[in-house]
């Protein structure tokens, strides 16, 4: 488990039971549904482009989940922060509370809560140009206002990100690409009531996973890393010059040909519908409708296989036909044809009666979803501008070893309802419960138990029918979610609380693209937490302890074996359980023009009934039990210092966190020592209108890995890793942005 920011949710307990203003201080007299905090939703250590994961212990999702004016931005293949961006035309980004993304969702974890901002009364707009040291080109524009003179309102807005990063990529003149555009109508009635209509087209091209995004360098052993024959993490390469692949298509068995700067490029309309009114009876109503669609698209996701020292009788050759010794890093890759097409109705309705505040939704899904993985291995020199190497003559080989397929349509109708009652005064109870009855219909290529059809060998393809059948699932299923909050007033600045909750949640669909299906059983997930909250005008305190646990979690692990000298890669579908204790201490403090915000969390996210057995094409099994070992990838401290002071039209602000200590392996005999991650910046209103902003990413210029390193798995001898050479992320270096913005 990879976490951006490893730090935890559990800042959000002063929160779930009001709305936190823009100083950050607490209402707690508020009912309120929507929790917000923007505290640094934006400060990622190692993407400039998409908000970081705030992680509890719990499997990652991938990143951060996004919520574009109240829908989900998917619910099927698309990866919400690869296509949306928070720009001039949209509200200031904000955070959904964890009880709530449970409720409303069906997910529990870090949701960011993206909101357009449509047309007003007025002409305004905005356009902001931005770059950097490395040569980022952005360009963000909005425009809104009315349309006529009957209640018509319109809002367009273009956003542009063309990110070389710090690697500067020989083949690619942009690393990170993404392109969003957007054009809404909205009408408003002068007895209340509004329809907004909005059509979003995005364009992405990614950075293909770990492709780039890696560095090589030398494991010392005991935590901490020693530069490679002076590689230098984040400014050189390592990514060959040529990018020209080899594979064999997944679904008609042919062999193509293409280069990987070119075979990643996402294309999605969003249309959404929208209709607001309050009722005379009291009813706050929303109702909506969105429309997402994938076309065909194609994108390549690399990681990383294994580094092996090979000698020169080992069949390894370097692009002038010469034999190659020394070391080689191999990279797997799948390269994914996918399409999909979500439909998602929703109805909200809020309404007081009495001590009573009710809460009813219903969301009505139905998702076509298709994904074709095709798979392949290669390999090229250790070091900066690295060559590629072949094998046997071979740019690529291992065709579809790693290949992962399914398509499936899923229909689900989510119905929730919160009530928030206040028997007295200083007493909030709220109760929330969820109920969604699903259907699934899948074709998948899954091994069954027994059968010898759909093992990954080199040359699999859906095409053959003596290596290959479609398995057909139809499975009914139920989701539900039972939740519960009490907060007790205990003085006009002391509160207590404590809430909780149990879900359970069928398997996705793209759970069945995985060569193994280990199991179908709901994933279950419950939290416990309770604490105190102190407010005042000029700060508040949150003090809180927490348990989280989730079991018959699944997740598609690559785990490395040297046969033959030769490292091997497989995917394996894990089944496993993890369980968190937590203490968090979160405050906000503000005077004048000065504000600090500050949070310590320790938390100890612990692997349960995790054992797995590994099996080689040498036919060697490898047993591993994970059990009672430390979550990789997140550390058990996390300190963040977040300072700002704005005078006059100057304001300045920082942010300090340490993460501590970070195991590579799920064996926890690896690890990376703790880290800083520091950001600073300045916004200067120099003119009427007029703003010129500067960000600075690791001041401290550390140079240091970071998250886990999955080939590290099944090494179980602690001396084998001293010295070890690997690759694995790191700290973004040094980086100044440099953006102006003219608003009017």
């Amino acid at each position: 488990m990879k976490s951006v920011c490893l730090s935890t949710l559990l800042l959000f307990a002063a929160i779930t039971q009001a709305a936190a203003g823009g100083n950050g201080s607490v209402t707690a007299d508020s009912t309120k549904h929507t929790s917000s905090d923007r505290r640094n939703v934006m400060l990622n250590a190692e993407s400039a482009s998409t908000p970081r994961e705030i992680n509890i212990g719990l499997p990652s999702s991938g990143g951060a989940t996004i919520f574009m004016d109240g829908f989900f931005h998917a619910h099927g293949v698309p990866s919400g922060p690869h296509h949306w961006a928070g720009p001039n035309a949209s509200e200031p980004v904000g955070t959904i509370g964890l009880m709530e993304s449970v409720l409303w969702a069906g997910e529990y974890g870090h949701m960011v809560d993206s909101r357009t901002r449509w047309g007003g009364d007025s002409l305004s707009g905005a356009f902001t140009g931005a770059s950097s040291n490395n040569g980022l080109v952005r360009m963000d524009a909005a425009l809104n206002g009315p349309l006529g003179t009957r209640g018509w309102h319109f809002a367009l807005g273009a956003y542009v990100n063309y990110d070389p990063t710090s690697v500067h990529s020989p083949s690619r003149l942009f690393v990170e690409q993404k392109q969003v555009y957007q054009a809404a109508l909205t009408r408003r009635w002068r007895s209340g009531g509004s329809l907004s209509v909005l059509y979003r087209f995005s364009l992405c091209g990614d950075n293909s996973g770990d492709l780039y995004s890696v560095a090589p360098f030398v494991y010392n052993g005991d935590g901490s890393i020693a530069l490679l024959d002076g590689f230098r993490l984040g400014r050189d390469c390592y990514v060959p010059a040529d990018e020209t692949v080899r594979w064999m298509d997944l679904a008609s068995g042919e062999v193509r040909t293409g280069d990987m700067s070119r075979l990643d490029e996402r294309r999605l309309h969003d249309l959404f519908v929208i209709y607001n009114r309050r009722t005379d009876s009291g009813w706050d109503l929303e109702a909506g409708a969105h429309l997402c669609r994938m076309s065909p698209s194609q994108s390549v996701h690399v990681s990383l296989a294994g580094i092996d020292r090979v000698a020169a009788a080992q069949g390894f050759t370097l692009p002038g036909g010469g034999a190659f010794e020394g070391l080689l890093q191999n990279r797997l890759a799948v390269l994914y044809d996918e399409h999909t097409l979500d439909g998602d109705l929703r109805l909200k309705a809020e309404r007081d009666f009495g001590r009573h505040r009710l809460h009813l939704g219903i969301n009505a899904i139905l998702c076509s979803q298709y994904e074709a993985g095709s798979s392949f291995l290669f390999a090229h020199t250790v070091g900066a501008g690295p060559e590629r190497v072949f094998r046997d003559g071979a740019s690529t080989w291992g065709f579809n070893t790693n290949a992962c397929y399914y398509d499936a349509i899923k229909s689900k109708l989510a119905l929730y309802c919160t009530d928030d009652w206040r028997p007295l005064d200083r007493l909030l109870l709220r109760t929330g419960v969820r109920a969604v009855p699903l259907y699934y219909d899948v074709h998948s290529a899954a091994r069954l138990e027994g059968e010898t059809l759909n093992t990954r060998v080199d040359g699999f393809n859906l095409a053959d029918p003596s290596l290959a059948t479609l398995h057909h699932f139809r499975r009914p299923g139920m989701d539900y979610v039972l939740s519960e909050h009490v907060s007790w007033r205990l003085s006009p600045r002391m509160s207590a609380m404590s809430e909780g909750f149990y879900s359970m949640t069928e398997k996705s669909t793209s759970y069945f693209q995985n060569a193994t299906l280990p199991s179908l059983k709901a994933i279950g997930n419950a939290l416990v937490r309770g604490g105190l909250t102190f407010d005042h005008p000029s700060m508040d305190v949150t003090a809180l302890v927490s348990y989280i646990t989730s079991w018959n979690n699944a997740a598609a692990v690559s785990v490395t074996k040297q046969i033959g000298g030769v490292s091997e890669t497989q995917l394996y579908t894990a089944q496993y359980g993890i369980g968190t204790l937590g203490f968090t201490l979160d405050g906000n403090y503000h005077a004048g023009g000065f504000n600090l915000h500050a949070l310590a969390t320790w938390q100890d996210p612990q692997y349960h009934n995790y054992r797995n057995v590994f099996t080689f094409s040498d036919g060697s099994q490898e047993e591993m039990d994970y059990t009672g070992n430390t979550v990789t990838g997140i550390s058990r401290l996390m300190v963040e210092f977040d300072p700002s002071y704005r005078w006059r039209q100057l304001r300045l602000w920082g942010s300090l966190r340490y993460c501590s200590r970070q195991y590579v392996s799920r064996t926890n005999l690896a690890w990376f020592d703790g880290h800083f991650e520091t950001f600073a910046g300045a916004d200067w209103d120099f003119a009427t209108r007029h703003r010129i902003s500067m960000n600075l990413v690791n001041l401290l210029m550390q140079s240091g890995a970071k998250g886990s390193i999955d080939i590290a798995d099944t090494i179980d001898d602690p001396s084998a890793l001293r010295g070890y050479v690997m690759a694995g992320s790191y700290i973004r270096p040094f980086t100044v942005d440099l953006a102006y913005t003219y608003k009017f």
